[in-house]
């Protein structure tokens, strides 16, 4: 019995997060799962046409009606692989119960516990800014150098939250990394965007907001 239905069923920003999580976990612990090779690597082409078809259909300048039938799709073609392959990971005993929590995947035995609260802690935030791209880098307050993926023991990963200062609502995007990049138009050049970002916990709930940064595409 497993608890793939309600993953699927997730929104798709939710939806795709969680793949990513679930991708990035079965590559961090490979050896260790004894994960099956071929599998990742069908997971790691679909995943892949579902994020890239997901971003051009979330990007303004670029969403259209092949863009919308590209995404559902994709993610059609990801949700089909990844409630079997979900069942695998819950078949397979190298996998802790630990580790299916993370990835957002019930586990095998049922503890009484209090889900993780909001973060309390607001994150620190930089941006790298290259020509028509801008990467925002996110690490906790005590640590001056990144690493490549977020602490499990604390949080799930972090929302980012933008707007173009003349547009009046921001967008939201989470990443389970500790980096994300927005791609932009070349007609974007030389517009502000204004960026803040704050830890999520496994509901994907917030914490407190950073300092907004303001930067110039391009």
């Amino acid at each position: 019995m497993t608890n793939s239905r309600s993953t699927l069923n997730k929104p798709d920003a939710e939806f795709l997060a969680q793949a990513n999580t679930v991708n990035e976990q079965c590559h961090l612990n490979e050896s260790g799962w004894g994960v099956d090779g071929a599998r990742l690597t069908q997971f790691d082409a679909l995943l892949l046409n579902a994020n890239t078809a997901y971003a051009a259909n979330n990007n303004k300048a670029t969403k259209n009606a092949i863009t919308s039938a590209n995404k559902k799709v994709t993610f059609g073609e990801l949700k089909h692989f990844e409630g079997p392959f979900i069942d695998y990971l819950e078949a397979n005993l190298n996998v802790p119960d630990a580790a299916l929590e993370f990835m957002g995947l019930r586990p095998r035995q049922h503890h009484a516990h209090q889900p993780l609260p909001r973060p309390t802690i607001p994150l620190v935030m930089s941006v790298k800014r290259l020509h028509d791209e801008l990467t925002v880098y996110v690490a906790e307050p005590e640590h001056d150098q990144p690493t490549a993926s977020v602490a499990p023991a604390h949080y799930h990963g972090f929302m980012l939250r933008y707007r173009m200062e003349e547009e009046p609502d921001y967008q939201t995007v989470i990443s389970t990394r500790l980096h994300h990049t927005l791609y932009f138009e070349r007609a974007d050049e030389g517009k502000r965007i204004h960026l803040s970002a704050a830890w999520v916990n496994p509901r994907l709930e917030p914490g407190p907001w950073c300092e907004e940064i303001s930067e110039v595409i391009g």
